[in-house]
């Protein structure tokens, strides 16, 4: 069976090979394929796509074949490697490459050169076709082979190239252009491949999750927004480590038996798939462990052979108990830091979005003790109110005042940005988010509690994360009367986020009623609640009767 069968996928979701369905088209990819097919068509001649390794050249280079593949006017040919050892050799790959029939073994490098002149003449002009050689690994290609296809753009009518060269190659064939002006000269179009931002990188992610599902399933494979930030970062947003990285992920997921990723499993698989480690660290490491020991050894040392033991009147000298001795230490206090000031990080992330990772190192009885952060300082279910509600990323259209009315269920007062502001210290004016940002939002509670007996609220819909519940909420804002986020927490349920409408309901008639009128999208989830657990904690308001 395979492995990605046991998560209802219907197919791998995060191979390393190029396939076509599985090709995210980020703004970036999308504009470059635009482009080249739109040089090719004109037959403009070289064009070249440069970058990093990882970012997606292959991939490109895959989907511009695709492109043309019902094309019957356009034919693609690939070379894979262009490293070859001399003129001659090269010219007969293309040769083989192009089909061209009647091969001489005796043929000169001049008589490869013509064939290859008269191949393209009689299908560019006679039949009206245009040949594309796609040239991978460009960075490869010898001095020799570039002057070649340097004479191969000199074949032309009055009004095209006849044969249309596409070069994908990492950085270092920036230098080889500068070092061949004459070449480089002769590029039409040119782009610098570069990896993804965060928003693209999420983007992909759920497009080869969504892509790779099985249809409609209980099992639905989520990465909280923690992950994906930590994804990123490991990443660089490179298209194949997010891929590699999301693999091991996958498959942590299968072992654990789970269905969410958070912060600590994409931390515990980055580590696990790192391949070498920085020897100076650990010369460093080992440097500073033989000091401490040596120094150790001194004190001990000094303390055991040097100390003056006291004279006492009789033969020996009396041991007071060890209970009895008084051992004076004076410790630093520890300064407290508030939640408002610590600096947005991941590594803060709410009990509700975060998991232990796959193993957890035992503790040494004998370690100095450390400050443990509050991501460590209690598992995943641990009976603890969040101080966060977790974080959201400010969308273009999207503002401070309306995410607070959307979560606090409250107006947008100086007050409330302050508590904002105060959670976000990078925020350096709330009047203008850069589209993108990423805010933390407080737990704040509130003392909410119905008026009066008998009051109910319609809940059309409950989520586990402030994440997907603000999407719920913008997405139902236009559809259904007027909708808040309602987050609260208790110890049976952890933190829970119930997108309920605004007004309450003096009984389950009128709220059976109000459901009728929904959508049948929508109410066919939707419920009644009348009360919540006596331990419950709320951190919104709304209409109480």
């Amino acid at each position: 069976m395979d492995y990605f069968s046991v998560l209802d996928f219907s197919r791998e979701p995060f191979s390393n090979s190029p396939e076509p369905e599985f090709f995210y088209q980020s703004p970036q990819h999308v504009e470059c394929l635009q482009k080249l097919e739109l040089s090719v068509r004109l037959r403009r001649g070289l064009n070249t796509v440069i970058g990093d390794v990882g970012a997606g050249k292959t991939t490109i280079s895959r989907q511009i074949i695709r492109r043309f593949a019902d094309d019957k006017n356009v034919e693609t040919y690939l070379m894979l490697d262009p490293y070859f050892g001399g003129p001659t050799e090269f010219l007969r790959a293309i040769i083989d490459i192009l089909g061209i029939a009647g091969g001489n073994p005796d043929d000169t490098e001049w008589h490869l050169k013509e064939k290859i002149k008269n191949h393209l003449f009689d299908k560019g002009v006679g039949e009206g076709k245009t040949l594309v050689l796609i040239i991978d690994e460009g960075q490869k290609i010898p001095d020799f082979c570039l002057e070649i296809l340097r004479e191969f753009l000199n074949y032309e009518t009055n009004e095209h190239k006849l044969l249309q060269i596409i070069i994908f190659a990492q950085k270092e064939f920036y230098g080889v252009l500068e070092a061949h002006t004459g070449f480089a000269d002769r590029i039409n179009f040119s782009y610098d491949l570069r990896p993804m931002n965060f928003t693209d990188t999420r983007a992909m992610i759920r497009f080869r999750l969504d892509t790779a599902g099985g249809g409609e399933s209980d099992k639905k494979v989520r990465f909280t927004l923690p992950a994906l930030w930590a994804i990123y970062r490991a990443t660089g947003g490179y298209p194949r480590k997010i891929v590699g990285l999301c693999h091991r992920i996958i498959l942590a997921l299968i072992i654990q038996d789970r269905l969410k990723s958070g912060f600590a499993l994409v931390r515990f698989c980055t580590r696990t798939g790192e391949t070498h480690r920085r020897p100076w660290k650990m010369a460093l490491v080992a440097v500073i462990g033989s000091v401490l020991i040596t120094l150790i050894g001194l004190v001990f040392g000094y303390n055991l052979f040097f100390t003056e033991v006291p004279k006492g009147s009789g033969s020996g000298v009396a041991l007071q108990p060890l209970d009895a001795v008084a051992i004076h230490a004076k410790v630093p206090p520890q300064a407290a830091v508030s939640p408002a000031e610590e600096k947005p990080s991941f590594h803060m992330v709410s009990p509700a979005e975060e998991e232990p990772p796959l193993h957890e190192p035992s503790a040494v009885e004998n370690d100095p003790p450390r400050v443990i952060s509050p991501a460590e300082e209690e598992p995943l279910h641990a009976e603890r109110c969040p101080e966060s509600l977790g974080w959201l990323i400010v969308k273009r259209d999207g503002t401070i005042c309306k995410v607070i009315r959307g979560i606090y269920g409250r107006g947008c007062t100086p007050d409330r940005i302050a508590l904002i502001r105060k959670a976000n210290p990078h925020m350096q004016n709330p009047d203008r988010v850069e589209p993108g940002a990423m805010l933390k939002f407080p737990a704040v509670p509130y003392n909410f509690r119905p008026a009066s007996e008998g009051v109910c609220w319609v809940a059309v819909a409950r989520r586990d994360n402030l994440e997907d519940a603000y999407g719920l909420y913008e997405q139902y804002l236009d559809q259904l009367p007027p909708i808040q986020i309602f987050p609260h927490w208790n110890e049976r349920e952890g933190l829970q986020f119930d997108v309920i409408l605004k007004n309450c309901f003096v009984d389950e008639g009128a709220a059976r009623s109000a459901i009728a009128e929904l959508p049948s999208s929508i109410s066919s989830d939707a419920r009644i609640v009348k009360d919540w657990d006596k331990d419950t904690i709320f951190f919104s308001t709304v209409a109480s009767g």
